[in-house]
């Protein structure tokens, strides 16, 4: 059963908006571009898994994806979470291309591809890192102790995997995508002792979804970024053009001439991603170059947005899953 399923982060639709709109001359977009890219790499990666989770899930596991869970003032994620009535296992994937190879005396993963080294922290002390924490978590919120397992998957099978033949840790956790049901299957299958019975396991799983709190911060002052560093205006699909006008019930674009009837529906989500949760009139009308408070109130009318408030008063907030 597939408990929370694999969806976009809200972190990564955040960085498209931004690349999208920050003034095409920031200094900071080349950095907004590479974090991007790294994100969506590893978004890439777990996609690649979710087959094999699909599969499992038919099998009798309970699967959750990207679950952030608090660890005193701090969070740690987990890309996937398998249940199972007798124990529990951790996926950390990867999505690295290249050669990789592990290095037990350093803790640490290099990677040597276009004839450059590079290295990166060992995904396997992060999923040690991870078991310890989701023992804790299980222990503050009074479960049973439960056996947790972890592998380290990778994405591509064209991605090389070296270590010393004699770490054992590698050979036994470190796994290509298409080898995590025969893997998970092997690890688990030492367990024979019931830990949850049906009805405590998705208890366990709605507990962990209860306390799961998705990355949604604000992604301009992570890059020391202000309003005033967005472009404004409702977009054309088209051209790629900030500044479409609305004329005769249409958005039209000046520079292609482009028409849409939703094209703010584009802009409001970038306003949510980027700016502020919320949305007034006024900030409306602001934002997508807009004069009319009427047809201000009759787009966001049409958007069927929760909201606060009456007439003047009003406010619009971003749905509670979005995008």
């Amino acid at each position: 059963m597939i408990l929370k399923e694999l969806t976009k982060p809200i972190h990564i639709h955040k960085l498209e908006a931004l690349v999208t709109r920050i003034l095409a001359e920031h200094p900071k977009l080349p950095d907004i571009r590479q974090r991007l890219v790294k994100q969506l790499s590893g978004f890439k990666g777990e996609k690649a898994a979710a087959y094999y989770m699909d599969h499992l899930s038919k099998e009798g596991y309970v699967v959750l994806h990207n679950l952030r869970l608090p660890s005193g003032k701090y969070h740690f994620q987990i890309d996937y979470l398998l249940l199972t009535h007798c124990f529990a296992m951790i996926l950390e994937c990867k999505n690295y291309y290249g050669t990789v190879y592990f290095d037990e005396n350093f803790q640490q993963l290099t990677r040597n591809a276009n004839e450059q080294d590079e290295g990166f922290p060992d995904p396997l002390a992060q999923a040690r890192w991870h078991q310890r924490q989701l023992q804790d978590w299980l222990r503050l919120h009074h479960f049973p102790s439960y056996p947790i397992e972890y592998l380290v998957v990778f994405a591509s099978p064209s991605t090389i995997l070296k270590a010393n033949p004699r770490n054992r840790e590698v050979l036994k956790r470190v796994v290509h995508s298409q080898l995590i049901v025969e893997r998970v299957e092997e690890l688990g299958s030492k367990y024979h002792s019931e830990c949850f019975d049906e009805k405590n396991l998705r208890k366990l799983g709605k507990s962990l979804l209860k306390s799961d709190v998705p990355e949604d911060g604000d992604i301009l002052d992570r890059f020391g970024l202000v309003p005033s560093d967005i472009r404004t205006g409702v977009q054309c699909l088209d051209c790629g053009f900030f500044g479409m006008e609305r004329g005769y019930g249409t958005w039209i674009c000046p520079k292609c001439g482009g028409k849409s009837k939703d094209a703010h529906v584009k802009a409001v989500g970038d306003y949510f991603l980027l700016i502020d949760k919320t949305i007034t009139n006024q900030e409306f009308r602001s934002f997508l170059h807009l004069s009319d408070p009427d047809t201000a109130t009759n787009l966001l009318r049409t958007m069927n947005l929760p909201h606060s408030g009456t007439k003047k008063g009003r406010i619009y907030h971003r749905p509670t899953i979005y995008p």
